[in-house]
C-alpha cells in the first residue's frame, strides 16, 4: 500500500468516526460521544504522523539527488570526476 493509499484509508476512517461521534452527540449519549471524540482525535494524530513521515521521506529522496542533476546537468561522468565549475560568470 502506498503512502497516498494509507492516507486515503485513514481519511475515510476519520469521516466515519466523525459521523459516529455526531450521531452519539445528537442522541444525547454523552459517554459514547466522548468515546467517539477520542477516536477522532487519535485518528487525526495518526494522519498527521503519516503526513510527516511522507514529508521526511520526500526530503531524504531529494537529498540523494546529485548536485549536478539539480543544476540542470546530467549525472557525474563515469570516471567519478565532477565537471569544473566556472569561477565567475562575467556580466
Amino acid at each position: 500500500m502506498t503512502l497516498g493509499d494509507e492516507i486515503a484509508v485513514l481519511q475515510s476512517r476519520i469521516a466515519k468516526a466523525e459521523s459516529d461521534r455526531d450521531t452519539w452527540r445528537a442522541s444525547g449519549n454523552q459517554e459514547k460521544y466522548i468515546e467517539g471524540y477520542g477516536v477522532v482525535e487519535a485518528l487525526e494524530l495518526q494522519l498527521e504522523q503519516l503526513r510527516r513521515e511522507g514529508l521526511r521521506a520526500s526530503r531524504k529522496d531529494a537529498a540523494r539527488v546529485p548536485v549536478c542533476a539539480l543544476l540542470g546537468g546530467g549525472p557525474p561522468p563515469a570516471g567519478g570526476d565532477l565537471p569544473e565549475v566556472p569561477e565567475k560568470v562575467k556580466p
